[in-house]
């Protein structure tokens, strides 16, 4: 069983989660908090219980899963490669085997943003932190541990479209090309491809016209 704490003195030295821009869809929940969620099973069943809300970076490296939230003793802590995926909240993440940025794991959490024909993943990293990208750090070392405030935190933008592979959006060789590339990653949606080709004010290649681009593909696609 991991190192007991008490959660009181996680949520003080881990402070109030401060809103960003990327997280303005969906509500922003206490970081250390202890909120309801599931997890979702390597063989596809669906666990229900709360989790541990620790922050958008740590999230993508572990979970800690509770059946009584008042039980700390009883919590369960999984690794990407444990589970396939869960929520805390209202963040959902999937497990992935794919080598993004600053992380060592084959195995991560990354966090979905969008679900719908378009599903967008922002992944979250601070270089200048790797020793806290362990995934065997116990919550006593979490409390410890100097973390930055999550607006400051770097990030990368991932998709996959229907049944596709995943596309980092953001990326350097995506982005030298971004009216093209982009255009003709939504090209079944014809007016939204010749807005990004002209390379209209709102659909540019920065991280906050992206995940707009991506709403935007996925409510026509819906329509």
């Amino acid at each position: 069983m991991k190192a007991k704490i008490h959660l009181p003195a996680l949520l003080f030295c881990l402070g109030m989660i401060i809103p960003a821009t990327a997280q303005d869809t969906i509500p922003v929940p206490e970081r250390g908090s202890v909120l309801p969620g599931y997890v979702i099973t390597n063989e596809g069943d669906t666990a229900r219980g709360h989790l541990l809300n620790i922050n958008l970076w740590l999230n993508q490296n572990m979970t800690f899963f509770y059946t009584d939230p008042d039980d700390r003793q009883g919590r369960v802590k999984y690794k990407p490669k444990d589970i396939r995926a869960y929520q805390v909240g209202p963040r959902y993440y999937e497990s992935m085997k794919y080598a993004f940025p600053y992380s060592s794991h084959k195995n991560n959490f990354i966090l979905r943003k969008f679900d719908g024909p378009i599903k967008f993943y922002v992944w979250y990293y601070n270089p200048d932190k790797l020793n806290l990208m362990d995934t065997d750090i116990s919550l006593d070392d979490l409390a410890k541990a100097f973390l930055y405030e999550e607006d400051e935190l770097s990030k990368s933008g991932y998709a996959i479209k229907g049944d596709g592979e995943l596309t980092e959006l953001t990326s350097f060789r995506f982005l030298l090309k971004f009216a093209r590339n982009m255009s003709e990653y939504v090209k079944e949606d014809p007016e939204l491809s010749r807005k990004i080709a002209e390379k209209t004010p709102g659909y540019l290649g920065i991280h906050a016209d992206i995940e707009s681009i991506v709403s935007e593909y996925n409510r026509h696609m819906a329509n």
